[in-house]
């Protein structure tokens, strides 16, 4: 790519995300130009108070503004890491400033100093999460693995995701009569947890956790432990992932289910001591571009059970044309009025669920040129996973999340070529290249 055009994709790509951040802080500003009103509203922004809704508020604007930081350092020229962060801060900063000084001429805003301070830490967040996964994978690049990748990048983002699914995006709906802070909700919570019965276990539960076993035996293999030892390693790892998710839940608010823990705990499990069995054959029957195909298509057929749970097909034609709604195709708009952790967990586990696949095509495109190369497929991969739901019950359409699903693939895509891994082939025989 030449010099200039990388510089006007880069200048587009921040523009277009500080436009997501205007969508996401100012929906509905209500504006009042009375500066009179605006500086009654000045007074109070040192005035520093916290309540519940703030905390949720804080966390939904570190994840947003982590973003930001995220994408400063992968369209970014490449600089030491001081002079990285401080452009980051700086940038975060102003633009944190930008969004609370309109919030001043809203009678239903409120600024904070905190919100100005939190922000500028998320931007900076963001941005250490990059470096340090370039760091990481900059570190295990000579390190032999199975698909020219360190099988961390898919275990890493894998957990992540499955984190906020068992965490937050399953049983979503909080808990009736529970109220107060995170301590009084956590009492609550745990006070009203009783033994699973039959009913409360969900299979689909054990199906997605299943991945979580297989990245981490293979992760623990390319770092020298015996299949065995990796596999025992990854159950005890899964315990903490199972039992951590469902007690984040209690301060959320939200119902914490013992059989949930058992099913994301056989799912891990599963994966864990089938994979520890059938990865020393995998790597002998699977050569060159044939492994990483083989994962490729198989973490598409987990995209494919995300997306499609519970596997019910919409036969309303309204229901399906109410899914392509304004609404629906405007960013960030089925979260704005959402005043819980749901819309950070959402965005959440749809980046980390696509940032492997940008990783893999990083190293292992389809083709060299056209339609098929560099990154694209995991995009193509991205939007049909989402538009698709449009033809599932109980699944929703939404622009946002195509657009962090194909963020997660360029931000996997740029960390790996950041840390110096080049091509090793293509998974389809290109012509051109012979």
């Amino acid at each position: 790519m030449q010099p200039t055009v990388a510089k006007r994709l880069a200048l587009a790509s921040r523009l277009a995300y500080a436009g997501v951040i205007a969508i996401a802080t100012l929906a509905s500003l209500q504006f009042d130009p009375d500066l009179n009103s605006a500086g009654q509203r000045f007074s109070d922004v040192f005035q520093l108070s916290f309540t519940p809704r703030d905390l949720v508020d804080a966390i939904r604007n570190l994840a947003l503004f982590a973003g930001w930081g995220a994408l400063w350092v992968v369209t970014g020229p490449r600089q030491g890491l001081s002079a990285v962060l401080r452009r980051v801060a700086l940038s975060g900063f102003l633009l944190s400033f930008a969004v609370e000084t309109a919030q001043l001429f809203s009678p239903i805003r409120q600024t904070s100093i905190l919100d100005l301070i939190n922000n500028t830490v998320g931007a900076l967040a963001g941005a250490l999460m990059v470096i340090a996964m370039v760091e990481i994978a900059s570190r295990l690049r000579d390190r032999k693995s199975y698909v020219g990748i360190p099988a961390i990048t898919f275990c890493t983002a894998y957990v992540m995701a499955a984190f906020f699914q068992a965490a937050v995006l399953t049983r979503p709906d909080p808990a009736l009569g529970v109220y107060g802070g995170p301590v009084e909700r956590f009492r609550a919570i745990v006070g009203r947890l009783e033994l699973p019965s039959l009913a409360d276990i969900s299979f689909l539960d054990t199906f997605l956790f299943i991945p979580v076993g297989v990245f981490a035996v293979a992760m623990l293999v390319e770092s020298g432990w015996k299949h065995p030892q990796a596999a025992r390693l990854a159950a005890v790892g899964g315990l903490i992932l199972s039992v951590g998710a469902e007690i984040t839940r209690a301060p959320l608010g939200l119902e914490m289910n013992l059989a949930a823990v058992v099913m994301h705990l056989l799912g891990v499990w599963v994966g864990a001591f089938v994979t520890a069995k059938l990865l020393p054959g995998f790597s002998r029957n699977l050569r060159g571009r044939e492994r990483p195909l083989a994962l490729l298509v198989s973490y598409t057929v987990v995209v494919a059970i995300w997306s499609w749970q519970p596997f019910l097909l919409e036969t309303s034609m309204q229901a399906i044309l109410d899914q392509l709604s304004w609404e629906r195709l405007s960013p960030l708009s089925a979260h704005i009025g959402r005043v819980d952790v749901y819309s950070v967990a959402d965005i959440g586990a749809a980046f980390f669920l696509f940032l492997p696949v940008g990783g893999l095509l990083a190293v292992w495109p389809f083709k060299r040129h056209g339609w098929l190369a560099h990154l694209l497929p995991g995009l193509y991969l991205a939007a049909i996973a989402e538009l698709s739901q449009i033809l599932v019950v109980g699944r929703f359409f939404g622009a946002t999340d195509v657009i962090v699903q194909c963020a997660g693939v360029a931000i996997g895509w740029m960390v790996i070529r950041m840390a110096g891994y080049q091509p090793h082939g293509v998974m389809l025989p290109d012509h051109r290249s012979k």
